[in-house]
C-alpha cells in the first residue's frame, strides 16, 4: 500500500490539493476557522482549522487499550497489549481499533461541520490526515482487502445529504490504494447514538447492520472507517455483522476516540 504524505503543518497534517472551485469560494465567501472563528487565509487550511487551532489538536495518549484506543490514566505505565477491562470482559466484534486523535475541541467542531454543516469536503481533509498520519500503522497490519464505512440508514442519510463516514473511506481507499466497497447497509432505523449510555447503544444497534452480499467478505481483512468513536458501540455492532457475514478480520478506523475523562465543552456523538 501507499500512503500521500503532506508537508509539514502544526500537527503534521496539510490540506488535500484544492479544486478550483474551492479556491473560488475561498474568494467570495472568506470562512471563519471552524475552532476559533477567526478568518482564514484562502487556502493551506487544513480541516477547516488555523494553523494555532490545527496545533491544538490532540493525538491519543500511548496510554490506551490495545483494543479500542480508549484512553487510559497514566499514573501508571502500561504493559505491551494492555487491554482495558471492557474488552477483557467482553471483547468487541472488530480486531483493534485505531484512532488519530482524542475527540476534544477543536477536533469536535470538524467533526459537527462535516455531519451537520454539510461540509462534506471535510471528509477529505480528515482522510488525508488518517493516511499520512496512520498510513504506516496500517501497512503493518496483516494485509487488508477493503475500505468499508459505517453507513447511516436511508432516511438519515437523505436528511444529511450524504454518509459522513463514506466522505472518510473513499478517498482514504484512494490514498492508501485500497478498493471501497460499502458493502454494510443499516437495516433499519436507530435513535441518534449520542443520546443513549452504553447499554442501551448496544441494545440500541444489535441485528441494526447487515451484509447484503455476504460472499463478496468470506475470509478478508476490512478497514471498517467511521468519524469518531464514543463507547465503540456502532463499530462493534457493525463489525459483528461483518464478522458473521464471514469477514476474517475487521480493523476499525476513525478519526477521533473520546477521551476517558471528555474536555469541559467538547460535543459527544
Amino acid at each position: 500500500m501507499t500512503h500521500s504524505v503532506y508537508g509539514p503543518e502544526p500537527s503534521g497534517v496539510a490540506p488535500p490539493p484544492m479544486s478550483l472551485l474551492d479556491r473560488l469560494v475561498h474568494a467570495l465567501l472568506p470562512a471563519p476557522c471552524l475552532g476559533c472563528g477567526q478568518p482564514l487565509a484562502a487556502k493551506g487550511n487544513a480541516l477547516g482549522l488555523c494553523g494555532a487551532c490545527r496545533g491544538a489538536l490532540a493525538r491519543l495518549p500511548a496510554q490506551a487499550c490495545a483494543v479500542c484506543a480508549l484512553p487510559l490514566g497514566e499514573a501508571y505505565a502500561l504493559p505491551a497489549g494492555y487491554r482495558c477491562g471492557a474488552c477483557r470482559q467482553t471483547p468487541p466484534a472488530f480486531d483493534l481499533m485505531l484512532a488519530l486523535w482524542s475527540y476534544r475541541p477543536p477536533l469536535d467542531a470538524v467533526v459537527q461541520a462535516l455531519k451537520f454543516r454539510r461540509l462534506d469536503y471535510l471528509g477529505r481533509h480528515l482522510a488525508a490526515a488518517l493516511a499520512a498520519e496512520l498510513g504506516p500503522r496500517i501497512e503493518g497490519l496483516t494485509e487488508i482487502d477493503c475500505v468499508v464505512p459505517v453507513p447511516l440508514h436511508w432516511r438519515r442519510r437523505l436528511a444529511r445529504g450524504y454518509n459522513q463516514a463514506e466522505r472518510i473511506a473513499r478517498p482514504l481507499a484512494g490514498f492508501l490504494g485500497l478498493p471501497f466497497d460499502p458493502i454494510l447497509s443499516r437495516g433499519r432505523a436507530t435513535p441518534p447514538q449520542s443520546l443513549l449510555g452504553r447499554a442501551q447503544r448496544l441494545a440500541n444497534l444489535r441485528r441494526a447492520f447487515r451484509v447484503p452480499r455476504p460472499w463478496e467478505i468470506r475470509g478478508l481483512h476490512l478497514l471498517l472507517v467511521d468519524d469518531v468513536a464514543t463507547t465503540g458501540a456502532t463499530l462493534d455492532a457493525a463489525a459483528e455483522a461483518l464478522k458473521r457475514a464471514g469477514a476474517a478480520t475487521v480493523t476499525a478506523l476513525v478519526a477521533g476516540r473520546t477521551p476517558l475523562h471528555p474536555a469541559t465543552g467538547a460535543s459527544r456523538v
